[in-house]
C-alpha cells in the first residue's frame, strides 16, 4: 500500500506539473503573414460580403482586430521595411522611386536582429525581387527563401508558398522561430486557379483562361500615358484580383491548420497584414504604389496569441510602426529604443495617434498625416489635401479650399512629427543589376519592347 500512495503521489505530481506547463512557453514563436497587394476591404472581417476570406475571417474570431491600421507606403519596399524597424520609411531608407532606388540604411536594427539575439531562429519566405538581397529588408534573417521571375505571370503561387512554410516548420525548426511568409498571389497580374476564376470571375472569364490583367505590356502602357483602360476591363480586373484573394486564403487557413496540426498554435504569435492595397477607379487610378489615399494605406491587421490577446475589435488608429515593439513585448525581449521613437505598443493603447505615410514609386513623393479623423495629403509643390475621414471616408471631398486655417495647423503638425523622426533620408543608393534590371521590365516597373501575345477580350 505504501508504494501505491507513493505512486500516486508521483502520477499527482506529474499531472500537476504538466498542467502548469500549458501555458505559453517562456519564448513564443512568431508567424508574420504578409499578404502583398491586400486592401481591408476586400475581407470579410473588415465589412466585406462577397465570401471571399472565411479563412482569415476565422483567423480575425480568435484575433485582436486593428480596424484602422495603415501602412507607411503605398508599395512593398518600404512598407515591409517600416513592419520589421519600426520606422517610417523616411528614417529607415528603404525605398525611392522608379529609377531611383535606396536599401535599408546599414545603421538599422531589424526585428529578425533582436530576436536572433535572444536565441530566435528566423526564416523569410518572401515572392518579390524587392525582398532580395540587394535592399537587405531582410539581411538579419538566418535564412532566406526569396523567389522572382522572370514575368508577372509566373510566379511561385500560395500553395507553393505554404508547402515551402511547412517544409521549413518541419526540417528546419530548431527552437523558438521567427517565420515570415509572404503571398504574392493578389499583385498583378490577376489570374486564379480555374475553379476560382469559375466562382468569381465576370461571366465571360469564367472560362476564358486567357484572360488575364494586367500585363506587363498593359501596365507599361498605362504607366507611359498610352491609354487608360476603359472602367468595363477594370471591373472585370477586380474580379479576377477577388478570386485570387479567395483562392489564397484557403492557403494560409491550410499554414494555420498545419501549425495547429504540429502542435504550436497555442505557443505562436500570429500576426497577419498586408504591405498596402489596390486601386480600381477609387480616385480615377489602377494599381498601387501612385497615392496615399485609403485604398492603398489601409490595410488589415490581425494579431492572436491564445490566453495573451484578447480576441476582440479596436478602432483606434495604429500602424506598421508599433509592429516591433509589440511582438517584443509579447515575447517578454527587450526591444531597442529604435522602436519606440516612431511606434508604440499595440496592446496598451500609447502612442500620440498621429499616422505618417511617405512615398510615389511612381512620381514625385507624397507624404500624408493622419490625426484624429482628419488626414493631410502633402505634395512637393506645396499643395494640399484634406479629408474628414469620419464623415467622409472614401476621400471625396478635399476641404483642404475651405480650410485653410486647418491646412496651415496641421502641415505645421506633420512638420513637427517628421522633426522628431530620429534620422531622414537614410539608405543608400541602389544601382540595379542586370537581373534585377530585368526583373523590373517583366513586372512592368519600366518600359521596353514587350512580345506577350495580345490577350483575348
Amino acid at each position: 500500500m505504501p508504494k501505491m500512495r507513493a505512486l500516486s503521489l508521483l502520477c499527482l505530481i506529474s499531472l500537476l506539473c504538466a498542467c502548469g506547463d500549458s501555458g505559453p512557453p517562456e519564448k513564443p514563436n512568431v508567424l508574420l503573414v504578409i499578404v502583398d497587394t491586400l486592401r481591408a476591404d476586400k475581407l470579410g472581417c473588415y465589412g466585406n460580403r462577397d465570401g471571399l476570406t472565411p479563412s482569415i475571417d476565422a483567423l480575425a474570431s480568435e484575433s485582436l482586430r486593428f480596424s484602422d491600421a495603415s501602412a507607411h507606403a503605398p508599395w512593398t519596399l518600404p512598407s515591409i521595411a517600416s513592419m520589421l524597424t519600426g520606422l517610417h520609411p523616411k528614417e529607415h531608407g528603404a525605398g525611392g522611386r522608379l529609377g531611383s532606388w535606396s536599401n535599408l540604411d546599414p545603421s538599422v536594427t531589424t526585428l529578425a536582429e533582436v530576436f536572433g539575439g535572444h536565441g530566435y531562429r528566423s526564416h523569410a519566405i518572401a515572392n518579390v525581387a524587392f525582398l532580395e538581397e540587394t535592399f537587405r529588408v531582410l539581411r538579419d534573417f538566418d535564412s532566406r527563401d526569396v523567389k522572382s521571375y522572370g514575368n508577372n505571370i509566373e510566379v511561385r503561387d500560395a500553395t507553393a508558398t505554404t508547402d515551402a512554410a511547412l517544409r521549413w516548420l518541419d526540417e528546419e525548426r530548431d527552437g523558438p522561430f521567427l517565420l515570415l511568409v509572404h503571398y504574392f498571389d493578389a499583385h498583378a497580374v490577376y489570374d486564379p486557379p480555374a475553379s476560382f476564376r469559375a466562382r468569381f470571375a465576370d461571366p465571360r472569364d469564367r472560362d476564358n483562361d486567357r484572360f488575364k490583367f494586367p500585363t506587363r505590356k498593359e501596365m507599361v502602357a498605362i504607366r507611359e500615358g498610352h491609354g487608360f483602360p476603359p472602367e468595363q476591363l477594370i471591373r472585370r480586373a477586380e474580379k479576377l484580383h477577388d478570386g485570387e484573394i479567395a483562392y489564397l486564403d484557403g492557403q494560409i487557413g491550410r499554414l494555420l491548420d498545419g501549425l495547429a496540426e504540429r502542435g504550436l498554435d497555442g505557443e505562436t504569435v500570429v500576426v497577419l497584414t498586408s504591405d498596402h492595397g489596390e486601386e480600381f477607379l477609387d480616385h480615377g487610378g489602377f494599381e498601387h504604389g501612385h497615392t496615399l489615399y485609403q485604398e492603398l494605406v489601409h490595410v488589415p491587421l490581425l494579431l492572436r496569441f491564445p490566453g495573451e490577446v484578447e480576441p476582440g475589435v479596436t478602432d483606434r488608429a495604429v500602424s506598421h510602426v508599433d509592429l516591433a515593439q509589440t511582438l517584443c513585448e509579447l515575447a517578454d525581449l527587450a526591444a531597442p529604443e529604435q522602436f519606440a521613437e516612431a511606434g508604440s505598443s499595440l496592446l496598451r493603447g500609447e502612442g500620440p495617434g498621429a499616422v505618417l505615410a511617405h512615398g510615389n514609386m511612381w512620381n514625385e513623393p507624397l507624404t500624408s498625416l493622419r490625426l484624429g479623423g482628419e488626414k493631410l495629403i502633402q505634395r512637393v509643390d506645396g499643395s494640399y489635401e484634406l479629408y474628414d475621414l469620419t464623415s467622409d471616408p472614401g476621400e471625396r471631398v478635399d476641404r483642404a479650399p475651405g480650410n485653410p486655417e486647418r491646412v496651415k495647423e496641421l502641415a505645421a503638425a506633420m512638420e513637427e512629427v517628421q522633426r522628431h523622426m530620429a534620422a531622414l533620408k537614410r539608405g543608400e543608393a541602389v544601382e540595379l543589376s542586370p537581373s534585377m534590371q530585368e526583373w523590373m521590365e517583366a513586372m512592368g516597373y519600366a518600359g521596353g519592347d514587350d512580345e506577350e501575345d495580345s490577350d483575348d477580350r
